[in-house]
């Protein structure tokens, strides 16, 4: 039963979200308002929302990083969006755990929550075709699958990255 209730749970998310769907409020590091929209095919959008207390956060960031090194920026945006900690407790981190991939905030966790509020590390994978959502953290193996499917050369040289833009 629980299953079931979880899965009517899932799909009322999606279709709530639907194809396009609205879009997402956050804002940078230095306090600027950012809003991300659906991607105009065949680009796709990965948001990972995170926070620097969360274990497996830390373990999962430098893997993605180095996933979405594969990628081409203009194809597939790859943001991390750190989930209800204030700009200088992330740039604290930041500044001793340098990551090549651009930060976002969700200062009060209200697109997090939109999206699921279960848990982090929570993934939204947003195409020109509609937005889905998993929990949990991914390997890197796991995070160049999902990135490959998306556009990215898996296997290819490295793409430079710059993690202002």
């Amino acid at each position: 039963m629980r299953g079931a209730l979880h899965a009517v749970l899932g799909l009322a998310l999606l279709a709530s979200l639907g194809a396009g769907g609205d879009a997402l409020h956050l804002v940078s590091l230095d306090d600027r308002p950012v809003v991300l929209r659906a991607p105009e095919a065949p680009g796709a959008l990965v948001a990972h929302f995170w926070a620097t207390w969360c274990t497996s956060c830390m373990e999962e960031l430098p893997a993605l990083a180095r996933a979405a090194d594969r990628c081409d920026p203009a194809a597939v945006r790859i943001v991390a969006v750190d989930v209800g900690e204030p700009p200088d407790v992330v740039a604290a981190y930041l500044g001793e755990h340098p990551l090549r991939l651009e930060v976002l905030s969700d200062p009060r966790g209200e697109v997090w929550r939109d999206l699921s509020g279960a848990g982090l590390p929570l993934d939204l994978t947003w195409t020109a075709t509609g937005r889905e959502t998993k929990l949990g953290a991914r390997s890197e193996a796991e995070w160049r699958r999902v990135l490959a499917e998306l556009g990215c050369d898996p296997d290819g040289p490295s793409v430079p990255t710059d993690p202002g833009s």
